[in-house]
């Protein structure tokens, strides 16, 4: 029961039945009173403006407006209905998207005539307009989208309870179906931008006809420029590295059978240096197409079917390979799955006995080293001589910035891993090996071979290879970044923890590696992941949360006790208004490399 409930319960007993009355018209009437004002003041004016713009949206689309001069005819027809609706500047007591609302009605409309005027321009001349129709249709259902958002929120704020003015703007600032509506009006801005940005248009060669695909192609650019990405499994290319990725070598192949070949070889001789310098390692092999490849080119080349492969489980964070589809036999690594700890005496005896062919070491979560000279040493102990093989997709980058662990050094055969995560170059794979021997079996399976078959690879992308290369240049001029991304981790860790959300492994500092873990179930993993994502905060739906990304773009400690703070609210379900605006405004910040 309300405390003016109680009141007049209480009014009611002692005064008898007529004052309970009058006191209870009375309440009815400031509700009534404040529903009025909560129209009149607010509800009206949204519905008045979007009335306006439909009015005009109509006009241009089915009426008969004149075609020299149609924007100004259709904006001056906005106008006109805006000057008719009182209290305008009420709306910036509503949540961030709602003052807006003007400014985006006009960008339609203008952008609409646009789409009319070039048709028409196109269809005179006799060339195709295919493209800008379909612009124009999209256009037409973002209004539509756009008039729907208005009329709930007007619906909305109609319907929120309050006894006064003061009340009803502290409720329709901070109400939360007002604010998700505000951040719709934002986001079909944004989506207006992408559709005439430019390059996206008919006469762009990556977009003949005006096509959906290329529109597709830059909302994502535009979201992903707008975003913070805490991916662990992802980074940015730079402009050069995105420049080699879409040079020539795309469609060419490197054998000297192929006339015009001479440079691509080279190409790819010169980024197996470079990998080889990087990582101080002998051999290096750059034609796989994934991480995944290097998995399957190391089992295809050291085991047969029927013979145990050694892999951490999932549940203590092993990458999730399919051993069993290719007729091995599975024996799991012995590994905690709360610390994620390899217990070392344990995985020896095991391998050992179940003469274990090839154990996988590395993972996909994983905030520390793995004990490779423990094991290395365990297994000369034993005499058994099983290869291992590191993989070091999520590492490569701090590891080639002497950040994390030394795989080869400790006593790993192989080291491995896709090329896109800490490594900041394009999405692929690298092995590398200080044994000739095992480069040899290995590039069987992974460059062209032409007397005993082709294995897994015939063409090996150059294009990616390029730029495979250029990436690692760029890493060998800064090496400090191995660094900087592991102090990133540990500064948005403890952050994350002082603002009461939790982290695993803080008697141990949290992570020596890219990845911050969160302690939370399945389900609030995925909870918080798609509400960050709605403000502009990514991160994977597992809890795992990574800095590789910002911290290539210049981010610092600063920006991620920012950034944590900002996910302890979402995570509290305390999300600040305007966070996505936010989030965006940081991120403009920094610029792609």
């Amino acid at each position: 029961m309300g405390w003016e409930n109680l009141v007049l319960s209480l009014v009611g007993i002692l005064a008898g039945g007529g004052v309970t009355a009058v006191l209870l018209n009375h309440k009815l009437a400031m509700r009534r009173k404040a529903r009025e004002d909560a129209d009149r003041l607010f509800a009206e004016p949204l519905e008045r403006i979007s009335g306006a713009a439909g009015a005009a949206f109509r006009e241009a689309r089915f009426g008969q407006p004149p075609r020299l001069d149609l924007h100004r005819h259709v904006l001056e027809r906005f106008e006109e209905g805006l000057g008719e609706i009182p209290g305008m500047e009420r709306l910036s007591s509503l949540p961030e998207g709602f003052k807006r609302l003007p400014l985006i009605y006009r960008r339609i409309l203008r952008r609409y005539a646009d789409c009319l005027l070039s048709i028409r321009d196109r269809r005179r001349g006799g060339e195709e307009a295919s493209g800008e129709a379909l612009r124009k249709q999209e256009v037409e259902e973002l209004m539509e989208r756009l008039q729907d958002t208005v009329g709930k929120a007007a619906s909305r704020i109609r319907g929120l309870p309050a006894w006064s003015v003061p009340e009803l703007l502290e409720k329709l600032r901070w109400d939360e179906e007002l604010v998700r509506l505000g951040r719709r009006l934002l986001d079909l801005e944004e989506t207006l931008d992408t559709l005439f940005e430019p390059g996206a248009g008919e006469n762009d060669e990556t977009a003949p006809g005006g096509s959906r695909l290329a529109h597709l192609l830059a909302a994502h650019e535009e979201l992903r420029r707008g975003g913070i990405n805490l991916v662990a499994s992802e980074n940015r290319v730079s402009r050069a590295v995105g420049r080699a990725l879409g040079s020539d070598l795309a469609g060419r192949y490197p054998a000297q059978g192929y006339g015009g070949s001479l440079y691509a070889r080279r190409v790819v001789e010169e980024t197996e240096s470079l990998a080889r310098k990087v990582f101080g390692a002998r051999h290096a092999l750059v034609t796989p197409l994934s991480g995944n490849m290097c998995v399957l080119a190391v089992l295809f080349s050291f085991t047969s079917p029927g013979e145990a492969v050694a892999t951490l489980p999932f549940d203590a964070g092993g990458y999730p390979f399919g051993v069993e589809k290719f007729h091995r036999r599975r024996v799991p690594i012995p590994a905690d799955p709360h610390n994620l700890e390899i217990r070392v005496e344990e995985t020896v005896e095991l391998l050992a006995r179940e003469g274990v062919k090839v154990a996988f070491l590395g993972a996909s979560f994983f905030p520390f080293p793995h004990p490779v000279a423990e094991i290395r040493r365990g297994l000369e102990e034993a005499g058994h001589p099983c290869l291992l093989a590191y993989d070091g997709s999520h590492v490569l980058g701090i590891i080639a910035c002497g950040g994390f662990q030394d795989p080869l050094r400790e006593g790993a055969d192989i080291l491995m891993g896709s090329t896109h995560k800490t490594l900041f170059g394009p999405q692929g794979g690298i092995i590398l090996t200080n044994r000739g021997e095992l480069a040899d079996r290995l590039r069987k399976f992974l460059e062209l071979d032409l007397e005993e078959g082709i294995g897994l690879v015939d063409n090996p992308h150059l294009n990616r290879i390029a730029a495979l290369g250029v990436a690692l240049e760029e890493l060998l001029s800064d090496p400090s970044y191995g660094r900087r991304v592991v102090e990133n981790t540990v500064a948005l860790a403890k952050a994350l923890h002082a603002r009461g959300v939790p982290v695993r492994f803080a008697d141990r500092g949290f992570t020596a590696s890219h990845q911050v873990l969160l302690g939370l179930e399945p389900v609030e993993a995925e909870g918080l992941c798609r509400e960050l994502e709605i403000n502009g905060i990514f991160i994977d739906a597992w809890g795992r949360l990574g800095t590789a990304e910002v911290t290539r773009l210049g981010m610092g400690s600063g920006e991620m006790k920012l950034i944590a703070g900002w996910i302890a609210a979402v995570y509290r379900g305390e999300t600040p208004p305007g966070l996505a605006s936010e989030a965006r405004e940081l991120a403009g910040r920094f610029s792609r490399p």
